[in-house]
């Protein structure tokens, strides 16, 4: 790349850490142990990316399925128990640490821009041992638009002091491609395998993997 790199700020979900298999699995479990036909994955996908409540309800779907105003709480704790169980066993993804170790080598900072709550992405981080890497986390609490409006990666490049058109994004989802290009950056696009089949023509670059893509073609 010709472009002289000022900051790499990632997507969290499903780009640092597969969180989008286990929540969807969780809740696919949910649902078939309620004897209900899981939500499809073409339909979740639709809102992968976007902010919490900004799309489809799950608990909304599966309530009119079984005919009830509302989940008891034992579903509830079985979902939440099973995605927390799934989570826990979540590590790193592939090129993840390569990136974080070649732009602590090189000076580029690091920040994250997610469409989730920070009270969901601080503590992943915190477990995962790399919160001390990202000096800035942009999550879109309310009343902050998540993606794919760029406000999460505007606020993270305005942050760390630099041009959004010099930095990089990293991301898995569509809806996160369009928020980064939509900020003016340039965009990685590697997603997880519950992203994989979604449309990335408009990401910089597509990926199967961050592994794939190294570290020293960018951060110069």
């Amino acid at each position: 790349m010709t472009k002289i790199t000022s900051a790499v700020v990632f997507d969290f979900d499903g780009t640092i850490v597969d969180t989008e298999t286990p929540v969807y699995e969780s809740w696919a479990d949910t649902f078939r142990i309620c004897g209900v036909e899981p939500v499809p994955l073409s339909i979740w996908l639709q809102d992968i990316g976007k902010a919490d409540g900004s799309g489809l309800d799950v608990r909304a779907v599966l309530c009119e399925q079984l005919g009830v105003d509302a989940i008891s709480a034992q579903v509830e704790e079985l979902r939440r128990a099973t995605c927390d169980k799934m989570l826990a066993e979540q590590t790193i993804r592939e090129g993840v640490a390569d990136w974080i170790h070649a732009a602590a080598q090189t000076g580029v900072p690091l920040a994250i821009a997610s469409s989730s709550p920070s009270g969901w992405v601080r503590p992943h981080l915190a477990r995962l041992g790399l919160d001390g890497h990202f000096p800035v986390v942009s999550c879109a609490d309310p009343p902050i638009p998540g993606k794919p409006e760029p406000t999460v990666y505007l606020n993270a490049c305005a942050e760390l002091g630099v041009d959004p058109a010099t930095a990089i994004a990293i991301e898995d989802s569509t809806h996160g491609v369009s928020a980064a290009i939509a900020a003016g950056m340039r965009c990685i696009a590697a997603p997880g395998p519950i992203t994989k089949t979604m449309n990335f023509d408009h990401a910089t670059l597509h990926v199967d993997s961050l592994g794939l893509a190294s570290p020293t073609d960018w951060l110069s």
